[in-house]
């Protein structure tokens, strides 16, 4: 085997392994943190899981719903002086308009009205009957005027594949890229 060939075949291994790697990006105000979800909420921060009652075993996650039905959700805050302040949590459709009131309130699949959660956390059950893109939205409010929002985007019942065609355009890239290199070494080989 040629070193060009070996290269060509390192290049590919290389591009398959990137593509199959999960990406680490945050979405929104949501942070990963190890085992945690982090939301990062003005300067603070809020622990975050979602649960679904009856997965066996249980699984916390923090962005995607993996089925419909009953979801909790819930809050534990880092900071104790959040604990005097009142939270707020809403779900959002995902629309493309712009963040109004009223588009607000026409996208609301379901909100928790703000109030103070002494103990330092909060949940919040809605139970999903439809798939789609959604948005989680978590207030803070305090007593000095403080006005802090936590967004984060979140799908139900979607697949991965559904959520990232491009794994798709990957993938059929790199097979014809490797379709392409095979058929040059197969054609430097004949020549010998």
């Amino acid at each position: 085997m040629s070193s060009r060939a070996i290269a060509q075949s390192l290049l590919l291994i290389t591009l398959v392994a990137a593509s199959a790697a999960s990406p680490a990006i945050a979405r929104g105000d949501l942070l990963s943190d190890k085992d945690s979800c982090v939301l990062a909420v003005g300067p603070e921060l809020i622990y975050f899981a979602g649960y679904q009652p009856g997965d066996a075993p249980p699984r916390k996650f923090c962005e995607d719903v993996p089925r419909l039905g009953e979801t909790i959700f819930v809050f534990d805050y880092a900071a104790p002086e959040l604990r005097e302040m009142k939270a707020g949590f809403r779900i959002l459709r995902q629309t493309d308009e712009r963040d109004e009131p009223s588009d607000r309130e026409a996208a609301t699949a379901a909100s928790l009205a703000p109030q103070i959660y002494p103990k330092g956390t909060f949940s919040f059950t809605h139970v999903f009957t439809q798939p789609g893109d959604f948005v989680g939205v978590v207030t803070i409010d305090g007593s000095a005027g403080e006005h802090w929002t936590a967004r984060f985007p979140f799908s139900v019942a979607k697949r991965r594949f559904e959520l990232s065609p491009y794994y798709l355009i990957g993938a059929a890239g790199l097979l014809a890229l490797f379709l392409f290199a095979s058929g040059k070494f197969e054609t430097n080989r004949r020549r010998r």
